[in-house]
């Protein structure tokens, strides 16, 4: 069916919302990294002149020690600043993600419409099924879980700031304070641990994101594993040392019965090999190329 004039402006008009609402979550998150970037800044500075004040120290010890206090507070009101902002610069990265998530699963529905009202319907029938920031320790809205009938040997681990082990897993979150990883200190060569989903519902399209690390001249093997009643298909793996960075991943997954989703994490050769995951989230709907279960 073809689209008259008022039906292409009106979703013209929905797209360029859509995009005037990225540009400017994106302007937030560069105005709060100039932000933090300045607070630290400051930071270094009062630190070093309170170390300053602090080799001066003589016989004007007491008069020092009331300079030395008040830089001292500034210090620690910086501080509280800093911190501040880096929450509510991570909040904006958390919102930032979700936005472009859904903005992107629009703009599918746009190109793969081929009038107003199916455009309507692809819009409508996009949901989100499980957001998993890990920012608390039970999520309302997140379904992966650590699996508890015994198919792996090992847990993943809600952690915030450095793994244990040095020169592997990430220093800090994608996003906000806390993620999951595999402590490869703990485990032997070839465990693993997995991350699973509910069962999830039939008939249903189904748009998977989330971010991954591995850093570690040992790191194992992360996959992402779909299982439609008792058989497993592989749709995502990757191995071996990817560098000290956050990945961002999207698989499309098709509808299927009895379907569960698994984030599998296997163990390298040593403790060098840490595995983490953040900002899981998944959608109804499609987004990029068919993954098809088995």
């Amino acid at each position: 069916m073809d689209m008259n004039e008022t039906e292409i402006a009106y979703i013209r008009l929905e797209v360029n919302v859509m995009k005037e609402n990225y540009h400017d979550l994106l302007k937030r998150v560069i105005d709060n990294e100039n932000t933090i970037d300045s607070l630290e800044k400051d930071k270094q500075y009062l630190t070093n002149e309170v170390e300053n004040l602090k080799r001066q120290l003589s016989c004007e010890t007491e008069v020092l020690h009331d300079i030395t206090g008040e830089h001292q507070k500034e210090l620690n009101k910086t501080n509280f600043e800093l911190i501040h902002t880096w929450y509510s610069f991570n909040k904006t990265v958390h919102e930032l993600s979700y936005t472009v998530d859904s903005f992107e699963n629009k703009f599918l529905c746009l190109e793969g419409s081929d009038s107003a009202q199916s455009f309507k319907t692809c819009i409508n029938n996009i949901g989100v099924v499980s957001v998993c920031t890990y920012e608390t320790t039970v999520e309302e809205n997140c379904i992966f879980h650590n699996d508890e009938t015994g198919l792996d040997k090992k847990n993943w681990r809600r952690h915030s700031g450095r793994t244990a082990s040095r020169n592997t897993g990430p220093s800090r979150a994608m996003a906000g304070k806390y993620y999951m990883y595999i402590e490869s200190g703990s485990m032997v060569y070839l465990e693993n641990a997995l991350l699973v989903s509910n069962i999830l519902q039939q008939g249903v399209k189904l748009c998977l994101s989330f971010y991954y690390h591995m850093y570690g001249s040992s790191t194992g093997t992360l996959e992402v594993i779909v299982s439609s009643s008792g058989t497993n298909q592989t749709i995502f793996t990757r191995s071996g040392d990817q560098g000290n960075q956050w990945y961002y991943k999207k698989l499309y997954i098709q509808s299927a019965s009895s379907l569960q989703i698994m984030f599998n994490a296997i163990d390298g050769q040593s403790s060098y090999g840490d595995i983490a995951l953040d900002n899981i989230m998944l959608f109804t709907g499609e987004c990029g190329p068919k993954t098809i279960p088995p």
